[in-house]
């Protein structure tokens, strides 16, 4: 961190104190200006009644799904104009006599098309970050040298190798500016937008608080749409940090393709390992679904949130673990990029900050549809899995790695997803995640099982180093048998409808499971235990889903 990144919260700082000082002294009315004491009671008493976090929530979200419309195609767009001079002579025209019309000018035409609805509101800022992106990256390519494409076709490559070695790298920085300039001017878009037809964000409350004259709210909401802006710019910084690393003083040119360099977040994120959160949140959507109470819409919303918190955690986990010198080339398990120099800790760790960034970017909008329950269970969940191998008293090195995500990523995900749907925590619903939060379990114990012998040397404190190599092992047992006596007698108790029983389909290679642990005598020989392990908790919880949705389609029958 630079030396002077302190005096980046001078201004700030000194900008409210001139503030307060200029009220308290009888300089400003603080009927008109109210002082920024009054301003953050105000917002406090806002954020406390989740008020505040809904209209953000409802604000984000619109800006979202407007960047997705609008921004994505924008992209490729303007590097497809870059590139293709046929391309750029045909759009160019309309890109350049469109993007001066103020785009607040355009709202009433998009309201008579689509009416006053959530649609127009997103489809404006769709419009309007599209020219803007569009002009910005293919001002980008066409700056790139000539004789770089030169060189590329020199070698052979063809238009699409052209794209990915040459005009993507190359105008990647100049693709964050365009990113960042859309998404400031789609915050300040967005406040004008709420402004007309509009009963929610934070455009909205802002508008409401000034027919009220309630003045200290409406500058509440002006100062959370600077601090949302603020975040934004932070979150988008860090990106560009790990996508362009060579623009930063001092470091050196890309070495590698940007699809290398995709592929190596690719696996530093390990996708594959999501269904430890994908299944508790469908399974939470599936018995919303069987109580009447399913929105896929939201269900698909709490996906992506829970799987960006998801790879929050991995990084974090990967950055601490190879800090503590837990991650080293002779364990298992551990992130070869990093290891290997490919990705710096420092790269990992603020991958990690932008993935929970993005997970609280929708956890907000979740808060906004589902209540101040959902961001207390979205933060505690992010804490826990920040704090997994953080801080002095990590909970894997301290023993607590079950528990966490025994707790974590089996009834606290599934009551979360139920949650979004139905604002309600039936005692049913915890009760029916058991099975998947022991299979989640003992897909870690497995890890630790194997990894026993490593983790007493670097004096990491598990369950199993604990327990030892016997006792550990009748920890897995217990879990495995938990897994299948728990679904049954929530099916006997009438919590679980009768078809979940398909599950117990999974129970011969769960045996096989348990007799492989019984007999490995070398950590290599559980190796396959722990793939074998996430296998059975996809196909048990999938099985399970099956069984709920079907439940909810006969019950829809009858």
């Amino acid at each position: 961190m630079p030396k002077n990144r302190w005096l980046s919260f001078v201004s700030p700082l000194l900008l409210l104190a001139l503030w307060e000082l200029a009220v308290q002294a009888g300089w400003l009315n603080r009927v008109f200006y109210p002082p920024p004491s009054t301003v953050f009671v105000t917002m406090g008493e806002l954020l406390a009644t989740g008020q505040l976090a809904q209209e953000v929530g409802v604000s984000l979200m619109r800006i979202g799904l407007g960047f997705l419309l609008g921004g994505v195609p924008a992209i490729v767009v303007g590097l497809l104009m870059g590139i293709s001079p046929p391309f750029r002579a045909l759009f160019q025209p309309i890109a350049a006599a469109i993007y001066p019309v103020p785009k607040i000018a355009l709202l009433p035409l998009i309201i008579v098309v689509l009416g006053l609805g959530e649609s127009s509101k997103i489809v404006t800022i769709a419009i309007s970050i599209f020219f803007l992106i569009v002009l910005n990256v293919a001002a980008s390519v066409l700056q790139v040298e000539a004789r770089h494409f030169e060189v590329a076709r020199s070698f052979g490559a063809k238009p699409w190798d052209l794209f990915w070695t040459v005009a993507l790298p190359a105008s990647l920085p100049g693709i964050m500016n365009s990113i960042k300039l859309g998404m400031g001017f789609a915050l300040t878009l967005i406040v004008g937008v709420e402004f007309v037809g509009a009963d929610s964000g934070i455009g909205w409350l802002i508008w409401r608080s000034y027919e009220l004259y309630a003045i200290d709210r409406m500058i509440a909401g002006l100062v959370a749409v600077a601090l949302v802006g603020w975040l934004i710019s932070v979150l988008l910084d860090e990106l560009e940090r790990l996508l362009v690393p060579w623009q930063r003083p001092g470091a050196r040119p890309p070495g590698r393709s940007i699809r290398r360099r995709l592929l190596l977040w690719w696996r530093a994120v390990r996708p594959w390992s999501y269904t430890a959160a994908v299944i508790p949140v469908v399974l939470g959507g599936s018995i919303a679904a069987y109580d009447s109470n399913l929105n896929l819409g939201l269900l698909a919303l709490t996906l992506l949130g829970a799987s960006a918190i998801q790879a929050g955690t991995n990084l974090v986990n990967d950055y601490y673990d190879y800090r503590r010198g837990a991650d080293r080339p002779d364990a298992p398990g551990t992130n070869a990029a990093l290891l290997r120099g490919e990705l710096t800790p420092r790269q990992i760790l603020r991958g990690g900050l932008v993935a929970f960034g993005l997970g609280a970017a929708i956890g907000l909008y979740l808060v906004s549809v589902a209540g101040m329950f959902i961001l207390w269970l979205g933060l505690l969940g992010m804490l826990v899995g920040f704090f997994y191998t953080a801080g002095p008293f990590a909970l894997a090195y301290n023993a607590l790695g079950e528990l966490a995500v025994f707790i974590f990523m089996g009834p606290v995900i599934v009551i979360g997803s139920y949650y979004v749907q139905a604002q309600a925590v039936p005692l049913a619903v915890v009760l029916a995640a058991l099975p998947v939060g022991c299979l989640v379990a003992a897909i870690l114990h497995a890890n630790n099982l194997r990894d026993l012998e490593h983790d007493r040397q670097v004096g990491k404190y598990t369950l199993a180093t604990l327990l030892g190599r016997g006792r550990g092992n009748i920890e897995y047992y217990l879990l495995i048998g938990g897994t299948y006596l728990s679904l049954i007698v929530t099916v006997l108790l009438g919590i679980a409808p009768w078809l979940t029983l398909i599950s117990i389909a999974t129970l011969p290679p769960a045996l096989r499971l348990v007799r492989i642990v019984a007999a490995a005598r070398e950590p290599g020989a559980l190796q396959p235990v722990l793939r074998q392990t996430a296998q059975l908790h996809l196909q048990f919880g999938l099985l399970l889903i099956v069984g709920w949705v079907g439940a909810a389609l006969v019950a829809g029958m009858v």
